[in-house]
């Protein structure tokens, strides 16, 4: 027969079930509001029962309280965190973009570009019309200057912007490295309270999970944790747990984790003509390879970050070897792409740059362009002497290996629009030049104007004006010269100064035209801003420069804050569905601890009988 006090044993495994269940209520309610924190469970199953060998077999032990566990769905929290970084990555994108907007639009209170645009051109009306008084000359050069400015101003801010997205840039990495090192120190913590238990972490474990979220909304992440066998191939209680960045970089094997670190380009790093200085490139400490951030796969606020900073719409530079020159130290290259070919559209430093070729960074002084009879394109680089910058001499060997300057980013960021401006800049230059230079150009004062030109621009590095005469569509020219228009760019637009200082030295007609009031170069300009045939800026006139600006920039914002709303909408949804799981619902919560109160009062009032039945045999039987 089972033994007498089998019953009180049994209860007492009821009540103890009970009090811990009630104790683990109390937990949950405790952290309803905590962030990260999963609702948990008593687990428990059935003793096992004991077998005697009468008529009713088996009898019940009571029930073993295993330990208390997380209610957590794994699949759930993948899922969230996949969508996770894509929410991140277009938070950034559309607050960036509206940025962007908000500087090209025009305003009531900032003249914007139709303004300053249909200024200068009503300033010309007058002008044509009005020869005999120097005054409207100093209008229309004044309207001039006045777009000029716009330029410039607007180069600044985008530079500015793109400085602010660089730093950070920086503060997102830091965020990595913090989060990688809490995480490896958690694992730790974890194993030396399960190693060798049935116990587990599940306050650390939910810290744990939290820095994931966090994480993932910064880049994309991918993680599995395994157990840890000994020699025998039993479970330890331990566990591995490996975490990978970029769709595949590891970042935390155990205890162990790696650091990223953002190093500033060098003045001579630069690897676009727009760069503001120190642009960081993102890096691994321990092995000094270069994190993979511009995949294709990657996502997480890092990534739209750097393609905000650096996205040039795909246009990069590229191409091919086809020869080296050992005793110049030059490497000459072909390309392909219209937009490399077009001095309008150049965006490569001119001087003091890097060229990657065959995976190796080579810095250039300056270089050669030149457009053949064929129609074939090269460049030719002429390296640095500096063995502290080119520690490998080319060779032979680098012919047919392709060669790139910068990262193609298909996305259009900073450095798109930056290189949009320059290019209508330089070609409304060219073209209001070229109308202004006509033979025979005569000023105010009758005099000859021998070419001088009306758009300039200001070099920063001795403060004089460039030349530009090397012209747009020319078919070769030296990067480190400073006679072309491929130095011009929207931040030193401006006006000969020259004419800023004598307005009547403005050329206005040509020695044929009769007549004081027939300013014919007046006129032809005025019809500059309309007549495609004289400039075409992406299909439209010069005049619709500002359209084609706002309309990437509107249709940019519009995507980022399209994709955020789908990805905001999913995210709330996976949450919702992971608090389900996870979160503590305090009508659950009281509803369990009436629950388990009830087991508990029934488990005590089990134990109180079987203490009157066993008082009742010790103390009232007897022989």
């Amino acid at each position: 027969m089972p033994s007498t006090f089998l019953g009180l044993n049994t209860a007492y495994t009821g009540l103890v079930a009970a009090q811990a269940a009630l104790n683990t209520t109390a937990n949950n309610i405790a952290n309803v509001s905590t962030e990260g924190y999963s609702r948990q469970e008593i687990s428990q199953q059935a003793a096992q029962a004991l077998q005697y060998f009468q008529s009713y077999g088996c009898v019940g032990a009571g029930v073993d309280t295993l330990g208390a566990e997380r209610v957590r769905n794994e699949f759930y929290d993948a899922q969230y965190r996949a969508n996770n970084s894509k929410l991140g990555e277009q938070d950034k994108k559309a607050y960036y973009c509206a940025l962007i907007e908000s500087y090209l639009e025009d305003s009531d209170t900032i003249e914007g570009f139709t303004t300053l645009f249909s200024a200068l051109n009503a300033a010309m009306e007058s002008l044509a019309t009005n020869t005999g008084e120097i005054s409207y000359a100093q209008t229309m050069i004044g309207s001039a200057s006045n777009l000029c400015q716009y330029f410039n101003s607007l180069y600044e801010e985008l530079q500015t912007l793109q400085s602010d997205i660089n730093d950070e840039i920086k503060i997102e990495v830091d965020q990595i490295n913090n989060i990688a090192q809490q995480i490896a120190a958690l694992n730790k913590q974890i194993n030396i309270i399960e190693t060798g238990t049935t116990v587990t972490a599940n306050e650390l474990r939910d810290q744990r999970d939290l820095l994931l979220d966090e994480l993932s909304a910064i880049i994309d992440i991918d993680y599995e944790e395994t157990e840890v066998l000994d020699a025998n191939g039993n479970a330890t209680g331990a566990t591995n747990f490996v975490l990978t960045i970029c769709g595949g970089e590891l970042l935390v094997n155990g205890y162990d984790y790696r650091q990223l670190e953002c190093v500033a380009r060098q003045t001579w790093e630069k690897e676009n003509q727009n760069d503001v200085d120190g642009l960081y490139d993102i890096y691994w400490t321990d092995t000094g390879e270069e994190l993979e951030i511009y995949g294709g796969t990657v996502s997480g606020e890092l990534k739209g970050l750097i393609e905000l900073r650096d996205g040039n719409n795909g246009e990069s530079f590229s191409g091919k070897v086809t020869s080296v020159d050992t005793l110049t130290n030059s490497v000459t290259i072909k390309v392909t792409d219209d937009y490399l070919m077009d001095i309008s559209q150049s965006t490569i430093p001119l001087t003091d740059g890097r060229i990657m070729i065959g995976g190796e960074y080579y810095y250039y002084t300056d270089y050669d362009f030149t457009i053949d009879e064929d129609g074939n394109c090269y460049y030719t680089f002429n390296l640095s002497d500096d063995t502290s910058k080119n520690t490998l001499a080319i060779n032979s060997t680098a012919v047919g290996q392709s060669a790139t300057i910068g990262q193609s980013v298909n996305y259009q960021g900073i450095a798109y629009y930056l290189e949009q401006m320059n290019e209508w800049v330089r070609d409304y230059a060219y073209s209001f030049n070229t109308l202004y230079t006509a033979d025979g150009a005569t000023n105010y004062n009758g005099e000859l104007t021998n070419g001088s030109i009306f758009f300039t621009g200001d070099n920063a590095l001795d403060g004089t004006q460039y030349s530009l005469d090397v012209a747009v569509g020319a078919t070769s020219y030296n990067s480190a010269s400073m006679t072309g228009y491929f130095n011009l760019t929207a931040g030193n637009f401006s006006v000969l100064q020259e004419l800023v200082d004598d307005p009547s030295t403005i050329a206005t007609h040509t020695g044929e035209t009769e007549g004081d009031s027939k300013y014919d170069i007046i006129e032809s300009l005025l019809d500059l801003s309309t007549n495609k045939d004289k400039m075409s800026f992406r299909g439209c006139s010069a005049e619709d420069f500002l359209i084609c600006m706002l309309t990437d920039a509107a249709l940019n914002a519009s995507n980022a804050n399209s994709f955020q709303n789908i990805y905001s909408n999913i995210s709330s949804s996976l949450d919702n569905t992971r608090l389900s799981v996870s979160g503590v619902d305090e009508d659950e919560e009281a509803a369990n601890l009436i629950k388990y109160q009830n087991a508990y009062s029934l488990a005590s009032k089990m134990i109180s009988v079987l203490n009157e039945c066993y008082d009742k045999l010790i103390n009232d039987t007897g022989v």
